[in-house]
């Protein structure tokens, strides 16, 4: 999440070009919404489970990053469509391209009528599939959650968005012990339930693909500067798990 954030601050200050980054995570994480309490994470069964806990800085709901394949795509604004809702459904449908190819029935979007603006405590992001949102036969597959910031002095407006396609399935019960309540909201469904032996390399070259072609730009593989680097270390040393936030995201979503 620091290096993430670090990107985002470079974008913004115009010293980098727009980023996308695709990961996963050794060992398992919690990230946390912006603004969701940490106590609704039983912090002992994580430790006790090896499971790191973060705060981003997108919104929305908490999201467990088991063997899922996490993006973070940092642009200027204006590569996106302007709505907020536009700019979701223009990497949704990127996603749902890229998992077609693998021969994931994936779709973007569902009947359900929007989340409301405050969510409850312990809200897990997968819980619900929304209109901007990829799932498969209705239940949810992947995930995203945005945060747009102002250009400063000789910089741009940019975004970071946020996102969690989900791989392998969950050992049963494991999120519910982590978060207490969890299983009252169901669970999401893992490409590798739908296609075993699915590859996670060309689902991620395709999925830079898609989201290049949908930005106009194309792909280049590329590494953290100096200077990044640098601001990434700086921002881990703080403790996300409990700081509390100094802003308010202008846009938040599951």
């Amino acid at each position: 999440m620091a290096v993430d954030e670090a990107l985002f601050e470079a974008v913004l200050a115009g010293t980098a070009p727009p980023t996308l980054r695709l990961y996963t995570w050794e060992p398992p994480g919690i990230t946390l919404g912006h603004f969701q309490p940490a106590a609704m994470v039983d912090r002992a069964a994580c430790r006790r489970r090896g499971v790191e806990v973060v705060r981003r800085i997108t919104g929305g709901g908490a999201v467990f990053h088991y063997g899922d394949v996490t993006g973070c795509l940092v642009a200027p604004q204006q590569l996106l469509p302007r709505g907020v809702r536009e700019s979701y459904r223009a990497v949704s449908a990127a996603q749902a391209a890229a998992l077609a190819e693998l021969g994931v029935a994936a779709e973007v979007g569902s009947k359900a009528a929007p989340l409301p603006r405050r969510l409850r405590p312990g809200y897990d992001c997968f819980a619900r599939l929304t209109e901007c949102d990829v799932g498969v036969d209705g239940v949810k597959i992947a995930g995203s959650a945005q945060r747009r910031r102002k250009a400063p002095p000789g910089g741009v407006d940019a975004l970071l968005h946020h996102s969690s396609i989900v791989w392998e399935p969950q050992p049963p019960g494991l999120l519910d012990e982590l978060i207490p309540g969890a299983a009252e909201v169901g669970e999401p469904v893992a490409v590798l339930e739908l296609i075993p032996g699915a590859s996670r390399s060309r689902f991620v070259e395709r999925l830079a693909a898609e989201l290049a072609a949908e930005l106009g730009l194309e792909v280049a593989a590329g590494g953290l500067t100096p200077g990044e680097h640098a601001r990434a270390v700086e921002l881990s040393r703080r403790n996300p798990e409990i700081d509390p936030p100094t802003s308010t995201p202008s846009n938040k979503s599951d």
